[in-house]
């Protein structure tokens, strides 16, 4: 498989599913402290709304759809949804922002993505969760490629760190 890189495919293949990140990330550890996070990711594309107000210049309004899988084997597969906009400039720069909510069968955390051409790794940070992992921290980078028009692959790596009133 090859890396595609921005201004080398068409618009929509370039972040079919990216934040997805995003994205992006396993199922968290259960104890306190920043613990390494990571894994493998495989995200689809449910809405690429494509406008371009001006030649050249286009604006994306994007869903998407992931699978995130932890490298460690005792830790079980998530569900991920995110959504975001992206930008595409006349000169073939770009950038992505958005936010995804990794599913967990006893709560939910938030986080908030970044990609783009002024990127070498996209960016992810934990920004709150809900029940277990409220009180969540931790962040790091993701790199995918597009496998279809509306399926990506890639990996993930980071730290997650639960606040110690939700550990004990």
């Amino acid at each position: 498989m090859t890396l595609m890189i921005p201004g080398q495919v068409k618009l929509k293949q370039l972040l079919i599913a990216g934040p997805a990140a995003l994205l992006v990330f396993g199922s968290p550890p259960t104890n306190a402290g920043p613990l390494t996070d990571t894994g493998a990711m495989a995200c689809v594309t449910d809405k690429w709304d494509e406008k371009e107000p001006e030649k050249g210049h286009k604006l994306v309004d994007a869903a998407m759809r992931c699978v995130l899988v932890p490298d460690d084997p005792e830790e079980k597969a998530i569900t991920q949804d995110c959504v975001g906009n992206y930008e595409y400039m006349p000169d073939g720069s770009w950038m992505g922002k958005g936010t995804c909510t990794d599913n967990y069968p006893d709560g939910k955390i938030s986080l908030s993505w970044e990609e783009g051409s002024h990127l070498k790794e996209y960016t992810y940070t934990k920004t709150g969760g809900t029940g277990k992992y409220e009180g969540v921290k931790g962040g790091g980078t993701y790199m995918y490629e597009n496998l279809t028009d509306t399926l990506s692959g890639g990996r993930y790596r980071g730290t997650i760190e639960l606040s110690q009133s939700t550990t004990q």
